[in-house]
């Protein structure tokens, strides 16, 4: 399916409620973005990615994902069964799309992060932004800026965020006060490596407040 295909397919679903009245992640918030992406620049989102992240930063094992691509050291994805694993289940990655289509490594992901923080991706206002908690029309303020969940835990701030797919699922986990990455890749989507990730990060804080 096509971006527009995929906008038009929910574009006319009711919604649970008025925008800013409170927050539920979707998928389908990312896909509108995606598509808002192709329309502005007037480039496909993958060419975008590509050019404006993967290249800029020398992302070199990071792609827009694609089960057809020989990729080199690729991870393949299964599922697990009663009767042991399978291969993941097959999809086409345009429905996905800009809410999970890409695919990556621990050492990119890891340029990624310095990307950000040196501000070679986003001017440092816009980034500013993107790490402020959202405040609903009641004035309560959410764990969620543009793209990271914002936890604050015993005065220690993480900018967090996981993923999953067919096959995969992964989880980042960033404390900024002392410049730490936590990141976890699994390649079966029934070995979620969240719980791990954030215990890690729990004995960061420990050892921090200590």
């Amino acid at each position: 399916m096509s971006p527009k295909e995929m906008v038009e397919f929910f574009k006319d679903e009711p919604v649970s409620f008025n925008p800013g009245e409170k927050f539920q992640y979707n998928n389908s918030g990312y896909v509108l973005l995606g598509y808002l992406i192709e329309l502005i620049s007037g480039k496909s989102y993958e060419k975008f990615i590509q050019t404006n992240i993967f290249d800029k930063v020398s992302m070199r094992n990071s792609y827009y994902a694609s089960d057809r691509t020989v990729i080199k050291n690729r991870a393949y994805g299964y599922h697990e069964k009663s009767k042991g694993f399978v291969n993941k289940t097959s999809i086409s990655f345009s429905i996905p799309f800009s809410s999970g289509a890409l695919m990556s490594t621990i050492g990119d992901m890891l340029k990624w992060q310095n990307a950000l923080n040196d501000n070679i991706l986003l001017k440092p206002e816009n980034l500013l932004k993107a790490f402020q908690k959202t405040t609903l029309n009641n004035g309560q303020k959410i764990d969620y800026g543009y793209g990271w969940y914002l936890k604050n835990n015993k005065d220690i701030l993480t900018r967090e965020h996981g993923g999953s797919i067919f096959g995969y699922k992964s989880m980042g986990i960033y404390i900024p006060t002392v410049d730490i990455y936590i990141l976890g890749l699994s390649n079966c989507d029934c070995h979620s490596p969240t719980q791990i990730i954030k215990d890690i990060a729990e004995l960061m804080k420990v050892t921090l407040i200590e």
